[in-house]
């Protein structure tokens, strides 16, 4: 491993679509060549799976290079902190043998997701899809400062300094069915509140300190930039700020340490929730089975019984191939395991994100899920390369390739058929494209080009 610079830098991992875009697992492969792996936005709901050996680590708030010994983690103050889901993490991941002690950080300054937020979302957040985890309602409430002459928003150093009152206050604001159940939860927070408390630091300095001796950091993005709360389409995004820039204000870095910004996307596209999905295989009528599906809880196994995907693959119904992929795929949400609705791969919206982010490379996951289309009618893959549809001059076809040639090692050959899309990808998009995933496991990115080395 390369030694650290005298002072260090930034790099910063954003998805490019619409989520799940395989960003956990390109930490991981990337991870090795960092020091310190920090989230800057979001809370737990975001789920972020790495494939191992040994099985998959599902997490939803602990940065994703967890499983680098040698990397430090950090939670910055653009996140907030849900106190319960964390501290099961923690458990989750000393269950696994993997100990957190000394290597991983907390902001002081990250609000805390409250009880009121979780019942707000339940009640409201339906409507455009949420988790139901209390986000958007925390990221509100902090906006909002006040309420009824009261604080409705409280920060993890509030209760470093009066866990007791803090949580009776939370507590307060929320509706309760009765006494006990009151109670009940706040005995739950508290001992959540004894395993989170070790790992928060009061100093905001933290970062840029070790940043300033030579350390390397990759900041994680946790939604992506199609679901920006600014720059995404209200009211179908998230409740935080999702492009790279913000990785230096909710991650707790001067911009000046900034070197590159990578950007990971897949081969094909998917979304949870309300709002727009270019190039949606079955169109509205996804959308709206989608969402039936997310509140009835189908799962993977559910939707799939009984079904002949290659069957479905081979029809004519464009809602029907929809579903054939997303069970092929596993197109399932990582922390709701919600049916994520499938769309086509649109270079159009990429090219764009790249510009408007500022992208420097790109690693593109689940290509290996391309094969599906060799049992379509035609064995081609469509591609959205402009603002046209289906049909007309927006849409391509390339030819597809069989599963079975899907290089198996790093010295198998690549089918023609897969090496001629990712240079018409890699053309489209305008920036090098440094990876391509075939299946989640580290040994399954074939790698492009190597990036340059620091």
């Amino acid at each position: 491993m390369p030694a650290p610079t005298k002072t260090g830098y930034a790099d910063v991992l954003i998805g490019l679509q619409y989520g799940d875009e395989g960003k956990a697992r390109v930490v991981d492969l990337l991870a090795a060549d960092y020091d310190i792996v920090a989230r800057f936005n979001g809370g737990v709901n975001a789920g972020h799976t790495i494939a191992t050996a040994n099985g998959e680590v599902r997490l939803r708030q602990v940065p994703s290079g967890v499983l680098h010994a040698h990397v430090a983690l950090y939670i910055g103050s653009g996140c907030v902190v849900s106190l319960e889901q964390l501290a099961k993490e923690i458990g989750m991941l000393a269950s696994l043998g993997i100990d957190l002690s000394g290597r991983f950080s907390i902001s002081d300054r990250c609000p805390v997701v409250q009880p009121v937020h979780i019942a707000q979302d339940h009640l409201h957040g339906r409507e455009i899809g949420t988790t139901g985890n209390g986000i958007g309602p925390c990221y509100a409430d902090l906006a909002a400062r006040v309420r009824d002459g009261g604080r409705c928003a409280f920060q993890l150093r509030d209760l470093a300094s009066d866990p007791a009152g803090v949580i009776a206050q939370m507590h307060g604001a929320a509706p309760w069915s009765d006494h006990a159940e009151r109670s009940a939860s706040a005995k739950r927070m508290h001992a959540a509140w004894e395993v989170v408390r070790g790992f928060v630091r009061d100093n905001p300095l933290w970062l840029t300190n070790r940043v300033e001796r030579g350390a390397r950091v990759l900041f994680e993005g946790a939604q992506s930039v199609m679901l920006d709360v600014l720059h995404g389409q209200q009211p179908w995004v998230t409740s935080s700020h999702t492009l790279p820039s913000y990785a230096y204000v909710g991650g707790d870095l001067p911009c000046k340490y900034h070197r590159k910004t990578v950007g990971v996307a897949k081969a094909i596209v998917s979304r949870v929730g309300d709002g727009p999905l270019p190039g949606e295989f079955g169109g509205k009528r996804s959308e709206l089975y989608c969402a039936g599906a997310a509140r009835e809880g189908l799962t993977r196994d559910e939707e799939a019984a009984g079904i002949d995907v290659r069957a479905l693959l081979a029809g004519d119904d464009e809602f029907d191939l929809g579903v054939a992929l997303r069970i092929s795929s596993n197109e399932y949400g990582t922390g709701t395991g919600r049916p994520r609705r499938i769309g086509r791969l649109d270079l159009a919206q990429l090219r764009v994100t790249v510009k408007q982010a500022g992208v420097d490379e790109i690693y593109l996951n689940k290509c290996d899920s391309l094969a599906a289309f060799s049992f379509s009618r035609g064995g081609t893959i469509p591609l959205i390369v402009g603002a046209g549809g289906e049909g007309d001059t927006g849409c391509l076809r390339l030819p597809a390739f069989d599963a079975v040639a899907i290089p198996q090692g790093a010295d198998a050959p690549v089918p023609p058929e897969l090496l001629a899309f990712l240079a018409m990808v890699e053309d489209a998009i305008g920036v090098p494209l440094r990876g391509a995933g075939l299946g989640p496991r580290r040994d399954q990115m074939l790698m492009m080009k190597q990036p340059d080395k620091d």
